[in-house]
């Protein structure tokens, strides 16, 4: 009996070992759906806590970004600048509402948020303030409002009442990650005991693995040939043997796409796609990673000229807000305007030429201010038309930019010493194709086209204002050429008014005396 049992089990060990591995599989998977409910759930609630600890750290994005825009509102006046802060406020109300909701859900007490709620609102409602002296050029006041520095308090507020939430959350995704480590352990204990159990069968499974090879193999080489036409070629030597090598090529390469990708989304235009050298660049032309290398390049350019515009609008505004404040005053309008432009492009020198017309000289250029000049540089403050750098721009009315500069021509003195300067840039400041002044700028750096172009225009400004005030000048010197006039005419009447009483006092005296002595006559002939 003994010996037919053994038997009978030889001839069935298969199909005995086949009913084990059947009956621990279908517990495998009783017992992963199970475990799999209870990862999905903790997982669930790690993903959601993740969330909500994110959601809770962005106030701090939202404060910033109020605080933002106000201020550059405050100090440009441009409506643009206000975009964070609109935003942001947009967002902040349904933030609230939303993180109230899951909290309440979660059984969290929301009094805490509520405060925190209330205490955006009264800084909403103080940057509105703010918003409208701006509006309303109250310069100091909003200073004052801005020196008091709400946002702090709302900033301490957000980390005290979101610091409790986020330690709730933690708490939270901590228990979860306890029971998902317990469901994992879980699922490795029953795979480990089925692995031993299925060993034996693995011989049966070699057969076919080895059938499969050849056509693993084949799969494998077209894989690898479609990731180097498609995706990206290193221009290496494919090992199609090293089967692992192919399917992590693959995957580094579907890598490199995705972060590449996601860089460009974030506005990282500097990212670079690994492995993409000048060596394999021409036969990745059509591949993805030199598309999307194409289209970095493309949206890095728009970036730079958006970058580029904004500079250049801004600059412009504040130098025409800067000619409208002190066109009364040319001597103020010229130290002003050379003050700015010269920071505003970084240069470290710059000087303002305006156009002078007198009798002994005629029409010369004559310097109107500078901004840390070497003292040396002007010591001639007056530049004959087409004498020199200035005065030739002048005649040719055409900007000129210099990177080779004569020996000595400027130095730019700092407390380490002396340096020559690499670039200078002169420019003819014209409006109406009449060029009322010169302005010369120099620098360590070459100056970029944007910039040229930018002084260009902002020479536009000024010339109108320099026309608008020389027009002012003449009117006040006309004016008071007229009053004198007249005064003189007022005085000269007055003379001649004084004559004619003192003409007509003679005549009617000499009246008298010859009435006086016909009289006598007529006496003596009686």
């Amino acid at each position: 009996m003994k010996r037919i049992i053994e038997r009978y089990i030889r001839e069935n060990i298969i199909i005995f070992s086949i009913s084990i591995i059947a009956t621990l599989l279908i517990i495998n998977i009783v017992l992963m759906f199970q475990n799999k409910e209870t990862i999905v759930e903790n997982n669930t609630t790690r993903a959601d806590a993740d969330t909500m600890i994110k959601d809770v750290e962005k106030f701090i994005t939202f404060l910033n970004n109020i605080d933002l825009g106000v201020r550059a509102y405050g100090l440009s006046k441009n409506k643009e600048m206000l975009v964070p802060t609109t935003n942001a406020i947009n967002y902040l109300w349904p933030h609230f509402e939303s993180i109230e909701q899951r909290l309440i859900k979660e059984g969290y007490d929301v009094s805490g948020l509520k405060e925190l709620q209330e205490t955006y609102q009264g800084y909403v409602d103080f940057n509105t303030k703010m918003l409208g002296m701006a509006d309303l050029d109250s310069t100091e006041v909003f200073r004052k409002m801005m020196m008091e520095d709400r946002g702090m308090i709302v900033w301490t507020k957000t980390h005290e009442i979101g610091g409790k939430i986020i330690e709730f959350e933690k708490a939270k995704s901590l228990a979860a990650e306890e029971s998902y480590q317990a469901a994992v352990r879980n699922n490795l204990y029953l795979q480990f005991f089925l692995l031993v159990i299925g060993l034996p069968t693995l011989v049966f499974v070699v057969i076919k693995i080895k059938t499969d090879n050849s056509s693993r193999q084949k799969l494998l080489n077209e894989l690898e040939e479609n990731n180097r036409k498609y995706v990206f070629n290193p221009g290496t030597e494919i090992h199609f043997n090293n089967h692992q090598e192919l399917v992590e090529n693959s995957i580094r390469n579907l890598q490199h796409a995705s972060e590449f990708i996601e860089h460009i989304a974030d506005g990282n235009y500097s990212t670079e796609w690994a492995s993409l050298n000048e060596e394999n660049k021409a036969i990745n032309e059509t591949s993805l990673a030199g598309r999307l290398t194409k289209m970095r390049d493309q949206l890095r350019q728009l970036k730079r000229e958006e970058e580029m515009r904004l500079w250049s609008n801004e600059g412009l505004t504040k130098i025409s807000e800067t000619v409208r404040n002190n066109q009364d005053n040319l001597k103020v309008l010229a130290d002003e305007v050379v003050r700015f432009l010269t920071k505003y492009m970084g240069a470290l020198q710059g000087g303002l030429f305006v156009l002078k017309s007198d009798d002994e000289q005629g029409e010369h250029l004559e310097l109107a201010a500078c901004h840390a000049y070497d003292r040396k540089k002007f010591l001639e403050r007056k530049i004959n038309i087409g004498v020199g750098l200035v005065g030739q721009t002048f005649l040719e009315g055409e900007t000129t930019m210099l990177t080779k500069l004569p020996q000595g021509y400027t130095y730019i003195t700092s407390g380490m010493g002396e340096a020559t300067a690499s670039c200078v840039l002169i420019v003819p400041m014209k409006y109406n194709d009449k060029i009322e002044a010169i302005i010369e700028i120099a620098g360590l750096e070459k100056f970029e086209k944007h910039q040229i172009l930018f002084m260009e225009k902002a020479g536009e400004f000024v010339a109108s204002a320099l026309q608008s005030a020389r027009t002012t000048e003449r009117m006040k010197q006309l004016l008071a050429s007229s009053q004198q006039q007249a005064e003189e005419m007022r005085a000269t009447e007055e003379e001649l008014r004084q004559n004619m009483e003192e003409l007509i006092a003679t005549q009617e005296a000499m009246a008298r005396k010859q009435a006086e002595a016909s009289h006598v006559h007529l006496v003596a002939r009686v």
